[in-house]
């Protein structure tokens, strides 16, 4: 905490003023100075993408929760935008092109593989998660990158689409959406293949100290633990799982200060092995997002696989031996496949409740440390984000916040917010 102060959530939810503020008839708008819209700068599918995932997330909220309903009509208008923009965005190749001048025209560019899998992820989730007419344009726009899974050859596109496939069959085996059986063999097939890929990735570059998917943290690391959580999800591969938590408890070490609060690694300079410490400063709130995203999935993943050793424990229990000594070798395999954080994180909760390493509790009461990062508790003690209108710096400085308030700051305060609803 700052001191002995105690950082609470606000009583009044997020606004989506900025957001607004940024989104015209086209879409959302990359850029801006100061909290006005740099039109010349355009817009991306990247953030629009990004913005159609926070419109998802929320109108999910809306559905379920009273206080926020008021707020659905106005999601619903913005999720119009976003999923026109990804339409329209889209070649017939299933391709989507990323960079558009102020006036729709392309910019020049090669295919941004990132952005692909980013997309796929975005447009999957509004199929499974959104109403009516939304969830039939996602849909035509999913099937439609189909062909492309196999030519994504960055790592978080790779992610991106690895989590698209568990979250799409996970949805069709409970019902929510309609797979026809080519869709569904073909996502099965990808999902194998990308789960291998990622594992196969971190075992090659990961050593006693350096445990991490490439040789070097660059941006958006988050997403790498998250994918291979949200898969194991799906797949209950006990290796997925392993990955997925020690890459995240590493992510952790590297994103946690000395004294005790969270800080991203800066975009002066990456975190290598031979660069342990990485740059301090142009701190990127997508980072706190994409950890709150990691640390929300490891909640979910460390309770699916506290039901299964306990099932597995209870079909046991009529075999030879003792439950007690049974009960033992579950916390050792616990312990082996989750792990342990090296981190004094008592310091960095939110939460004054005592939890257990390891438990739900214990990553929830981390992930809200990452929404505490924007209200204040970060290096140099200073607010992120204001609240009346949900705006977000775009990073923190050494000499303070970046003033200007473009999308993917803000998006990444609002999907950070989203995240710290959820139970």
């Amino acid at each position: 905490m700052l001191g002995n102060e105690k950082l609470s959530r606000p009583s009044a939810h997020p606004s989506f003023a900025h957001l607004r503020r940024l989104t015209d008839d086209t879409g959302l708008l990359e850029h801006a100075l100061g909290r006005i819209p740099r039109r010349r700068e355009g817009y991306t599918t990247d953030d629009n993408a990004r913005a159609l995932w926070t419109v998802t997330e929320w109108l999910f909220i809306c559905s379920k929760d009273v206080e926020f309903a008021k707020d659905k009509s106005e999601l619903n208008r913005l999720a119009d935008i976003y999923l026109a923009f990804m339409l329209w965005a889209q070649d017939d190749n299933g391709w989507w092109l990323n960079n558009f001048t102020y006036n729709r025209t392309l910019e020049p560019e090669e295919l941004s593989h990132d952005c692909q899998g980013r997309s796929i992820w975005a447009c999957a989730d509004a199929w499974i998660r959104l109403d009516g007419p939304h969830r039939e344009t996602a849909r035509v726009v999913v099937e439609r990158s189909l062909p492309t899974f196999n030519r994504i050859d960055s790592l978080r596109g790779q992610a991106f689409v690895m989590a698209t496939c568990a979250h799409l069959l996970e949805a069709s085996r409970e019902g929510i959406i309609d797979l026809p059986l080519d869709v569904m063999g073909e996502l099965k097939h990808h999902l194998v293949r990308l789960e291998s890929l990622l594992n196969r990735a971190f075992l090659h570059f990961s050593d006693d100290n350096w445990r991490w998917f490439e040789p070097a943290m660059t941006y958006s690391n988050g997403v790498l633990p998250w994918a291979m959580l949200r898969t194991y999800r799906y797949t209950l591969q006990t290796e997925t799982l392993r990955t997925g938590m020690e890459s995240l408890n590493f992510l952790l070490e590297a994103m946690t200060t000395d004294e005790g609060w969270l800080r991203p690694i800066g975009n002066e300079g990456w975190r290598t092995s031979d660069c342990v410490r990485g740059s301090r400063w142009d701190q990127q709130p997508l980072e706190m997002f994409k950890l709150a995203l990691a640390l929300e999935e490891s909640a979910l993943a460390t309770r699916l696989f506290e039901q299964d050793q306990s099932a597995r424990l209870v079909g046991s229990a009529h075999g030879k031996g003792t439950i007690d000594s049974r009960s033992d070798n579950c916390r050792s395999s616990q312990s082996a496949v989750l792990g342990h954080s090296k981190l004094n994180t008592r310091s960095m909760m939110e939460s004054d409740v005592d939890v257990g390493v390891n438990s739900p509790a214990y990553y929830r009461a981390l992930r809200d440390s990452c929404r505490a990062w924007y209200y204040g508790y970060n290096d140099l003690r200073v607010p992120m984000i204001d609240p009346e209108d949900g705006s977000c710096c775009d990073g923190l400085m050494q000499d303070g916040p970046n003033i200007n308030c473009g999308a993917e700051a803000t998006i990444s305060y609002l999907m950070t917010e989203a995240i710290c609803l959820r139970e």
